[in-house]
């Protein structure tokens, strides 16, 4: 009985050769383990909790659905279910702490992380294995997946400087986010090292929504001074800056240069815009299974400085970006 339950829980003193027979004759049986008892034996549920910034991630992105169903079925091939919770009025670490008090979870994933955020410590403090899809800038020692964002300003400002632009807008999140901060400082930084006016280059910053894009693109193009090119955070905010820019009459690529941050998500293909929108490039989905395979690892004790991963950003050349008008 013990070389049964060993091999069936993965532990190493037990052979290949006589785990494969056990799980031959356990799948011929049709058995599967008690989850019940399997916790009261290893201290284990077998279960991982993500927690979402908000549920309208669940209504609103069938890109986050797909990225949940992703890792769902990576963990599950581990032997591990995916618990969901979401965060409420706005309260995170409120929302955590009921999650984690209410719930008998092995580690958790947490999303969209605040500057130093508060969630961070917490899960530190607690000693629970976690993830963070995103780094909150900190110099704390966890385990996270990020892109590179200081890459996505820097490459798209790198790129509009070469084709001559001296007036450019960066449209960008709340700076709350620890992405959307990280993203401001490398404009800002790549503006002086271009040296390019300041003045001449803003940052302004609205929700990450068709309807925001087009207010604030509407408001920031309507004048002569108006910049020749945008760098926009989100695909949704540069589509509302398309709309913008064809209400006040003027040409994409030609009056004004538009190039945005696409995160792979579903609804909006940024080659299909009209024109075609240049992109720095990163799908969301990409993220799913190293987040996986690195809670699986830290519910096994890896360390999680062995598991800090930065993925680069392309940049996608298309028809929405060309040399400022004389």
């Amino acid at each position: 009985m013990a070389t049964v339950s060993r091999a069936l829980n993965g532990y190493p003193e037990v052979n290949a050769k006589t785990r494969q027979r056990v799980l031959e004759a356990a799948d011929k049986l049709g058995y599967r383990p008690n989850s019940v008892a399997q916790k009261l034996a290893t201290g284990k549920s077998k279960m991982v909790g993500i927690m979402l910034q908000s549920p309208d991630e669940l209504v609103c992105a069938p890109t986050f659905l797909k990225e949940l169903s992703n890792i769902s079925n990576f963990l599950g091939v581990k032997g591990y279910d995916l618990l969901i919770n979401s965060s409420l009025h706005g309260n995170n670490l409120q929302a955590l702490k009921n999650f984690v008090s209410k719930s008998s979870v092995d580690g958790l994933i947490i999303k969209a992380p605040m500057v130093n955020d508060e969630r961070i410590r917490f899960l530190l403090d607690k000693g629970i294995p976690f993830v963070v899809h995103g780094h909150d800038t900190s110099d704390l020692d966890y385990a996270y997946y990020d892109i590179d964002n200081a890459s996505v300003t820097e490459q798209a400002l790198n790129y509009l400087h070469q084709l001559g632009h001296q007036r450019v807008a960066f449209i960008n999140s709340d700076e709350k986010l620890a992405f959307a901060h990280t993203r401001s400082d490398a404009f800002n930084n790549k503006v002086k090292h271009l040296g390019l006016d300041p003045e001449l280059c803003e940052v302004f910053h609205c929700a990450p929504e068709v309807k925001a894009g087009r207010e604030l693109a509407s408001d920031i193009l309507n004048g002569e001074d108006r910049p020749t090119a945008c760098i926009c955070s989100s695909s949704k905010v540069a589509y509302g800056l398309y709309m913008a820019v064809a209400e006040l009459g003027l040409e994409i690529g030609s009056d004004v240069s538009v190039i945005s941050h696409d995160d792979g998500i579903s609804h909006f293909e940024t080659r299909e815009f009209n024109p075609p929108l240049t992109v720095t490039h990163s799908p969301l989905t990409d993220s799913s299974e190293p987040i996986s395979d690195a809670i699986v690892k830290l519910i096994s004790g890896v360390s999680p400085s062995e598991l800090k991963v930065v993925s680069p950003v392309d940049l996608i050349v298309r028809e929405s970006t060309g040399k400022p008008k004389s």
